[in-house]
């Protein structure tokens, strides 16, 4: 044998084991899931396997999705984000970069104060996109937390799908625990479906184009069927709620009517806004304290803002959010 097919066998036998061991790695249930995955969002298969031998299983994020901010009521969570130290960011962003909200609001039809309010809550206007490495977000959440696990391992491919588009490298971006990325904290499948090159430079950069992120956001919410200067949620009184539908309906849905809640009592807070009998509203009761409730009559906008974040409370708090930075904004 000579000396150089004698290196190249002795190299090979030295790879065999790491690759064996890579193997063993991958149980039948995650190759199975892989090998679906890749089927079904035309995913290189080797490329998602060597991506989960990049990818690390973190505690902290499952520590972190049982426990949401989602979880707490609502007198608590909206002091997260209703803050005069954040609706004065807010204002002064929109300020800075009002012609490319105005552009946004031509383009897709969707207010400039939502926009700046979900960045501003997502991730204080880009300044806090999130601690966590994205793949091994996803890996913990998509392999380890059944819970969850069809939809987080599909948005584990997706993202090997995306970085793969974007050239990334597969450890290079950080986001939040559940693999939320960018200013606007898109997750990968909204990425590649709502994401827009709203610059024109080429690329549909979320984490380093603040008019991308804007861009991309109003997108979102044209698709989600936002409403341009429509209500969004009026604040109302409650004589019965023990007899109304509508607060024991927990789906994001308008199912029932303005006429049906003021014939049980309903009536607006501000006496001066008219609504019409036929329109479609939903009721919500939200906790004002301990002890109290606070209820809301929403409207078609806020079950958009539920298609960015299911929460209600999420929805409730981008929605006053916003009504500060145009406050704000208005001093400006």
């Amino acid at each position: 044998m000579n000396k150089t097919r004698f290196l190249i066998c002795s190299i090979l036998f030295t790879l065999m084991p790491s690759f064996q061991v890579f193997s063993a790695e991958l149980d039948k249930a995650t190759s199975a899931r892989l090998a679906t995955l890749s089927k079904q969002l035309n995913v290189s298969l080797e490329d998602l396997k060597n991506a989960v031998g990049e990818a690390t299983y973190e505690q902290k994020v499952i520590d972190s999705i049982t426990k949401p901010w989602e979880a707490k009521p609502w007198y608590k969570y909206r002091t997260i984000f209703l803050t005069e130290e954040r609706a004065k960011a807010g204002a002064q962003f929109m300020k800075d970069n009002l012609p490319v909200f105005i552009k946004a609001e031509k383009a897709y039809g969707v207010d400039r104060e939502i926009i700046a309010a979900i960045l501003g809550v997502e991730t204080y206007f880009g300044t806090k996109m999130g601690a966590y490495k994205i793949i091994d977000s996803l890996y913990t959440l998509g392999f380890h937390y059944p819970k969850r696990a069809e939809f987080f391992s599909k948005e584990f491919a997706n993202y090997v799908k995306l970085a793969k588009e974007q050239e990334w490298e597969l450890t290079e971006h950080l986001g939040s625990y559940a693999g939320a990325m960018g200013m606007g904290q898109f997750m990968p499948s909204s990425y590649i479906h709502y994401a827009v090159d709203f610059n024109g430079d080429g690329k549909k950069d979320l984490f380093g184009s603040r008019e991308d992120a804007i861009g991309s956001i109003a997108n979102y919410f044209q698709k989600s069927k936002w409403k341009f200067h429509q209500p969004v949620a009026y604040e109302v009184t409650v004589a019965k709620p023990a007899g109304i539908a509508s607060l024991k309906n927990k789906k994001n849905t308008l199912d029932t009517t303005w006429g049906a809640l003021r014939k049980n009592g309903v009536k607006l807070v501000d006496e001066s806004i008219r609504i019409t009998d036929d329109q479609k509203v939903k009721l919500l009761a939200l906790d004002a304290d301990e002890d109290s409730k606070q209820y809301f009559v929403v409207f078609n906008n806020f079950i958009s803002i539920t298609r960015y974040n299911t929460s209600p409370l999420y929805a409730m708090a981008v929605y006053d959010l916003s009504r500060a930075i145009a406050d704000e904004f208005s001093n400006l």
